[in-house]
């Protein structure tokens, strides 16, 4: 048996929970969450998932905090109502940029994240187009991660745009495999395109400083190919370049 817990923050007078719902044949089960005075949420089941195979749909975007800990608190509340199987479905894994220690005394949040999720008895988790693949190691072999990509449907689209000498284009060095992995992708559909890399320099978090162009884009349709946009200032820097060196 299965079932589709939902989320009240996110989800709540949004389509997609009954568009899911729809497609798989599950009907959705009702989920109570609401905060008290101080901030503190409480969250309540509101069906029978005794052994039920639960699928929680609960991206932790903005506000980060509160939809993660959301997240934590259904998870421990499915857990507690004996549900069989939990999957988490996280479609934006929040603190994901925090994925290494580039700097002294600086916290792993990404690995911090896994753990919180993982100790409170999530079975398995799929996300979408991770910020790196190695989160996908900070959780345990008894928790599995499906990081999904949609990168296979943005190829259908540029098929049929019918693009003059394309171009992709990563942002930032660490961009490079994904926009290549595009690139292939392309080029598996028949569409003939270069690559070319954007090298930037911060001056702060989400503060570009400097770029310099690795690549040939000057008369070219030009596809930017990144993982995450926060205050945009990376792409609208990137296409400032771009057309700068005449795309």
């Amino acid at each position: 048996m299965g079932t589709f817990a939902d989320s009240d923050g996110w989800m709540a007078g949004c389509a997609r929970r009954e568009e899911i719902s729809g497609r798989v044949g599950v009907p959705l089960t009702p989920l109570m969450v609401k905060r008290f005075a101080d901030g503190e949420i409480f969250v309540q089941i509101l069906e029978n998932v005794r052994s039920c195979d639960v699928y929680l749909v609960q991206p932790t975007c903005q506000p980060v905090n509160d939809n993660l800990m959301e997240l934590l608190l259904t998870v421990g509340a499915l857990r507690r109502a004996s549900a069989g199987r939990i999957s988490a479905i996280i479609p934006y894994y929040g603190y994901a940029r925090q994925d290494r220690k580039d700097r002294p005394r600086v916290t792993i949040s990404a690995a911090d994240v896994a753990r919180m999720i993982e100790s409170m008895g999530v079975d398995r988790v799929v996300c979408v187009d991770l910020h790196c693949g190695q989160i996908q190691g900070f959780f345990g072999p008894r928790t599995p991660v499906d990081n999904l990509y949609a990168g296979p449907i943005a190829l259908q689209y540029f098929k049929f745009k019918q693009l003059q000498n394309p171009v992709v284009v990563s942002p930032d060095a660490g961009g490079v495999y994904r926009a290549k992995t595009f690139k292939e992708g392309l080029v598996e559909i028949g569409v003939d395109a270069q690559m070319a890399m954007i090298i930037k320099q911060r001056k702060a978090a989400g503060v570009i400083g400097t770029m310099d162009l690795v690549g040939h884009v000057k008369d070219c349709d030009c596809i930017i190919v990144d993982d995450m946009i926060d205050t945009a200032g990376t792409l609208c820097t990137a296409a400032n370049e771009l057309r700068m060196m005449g795309a």
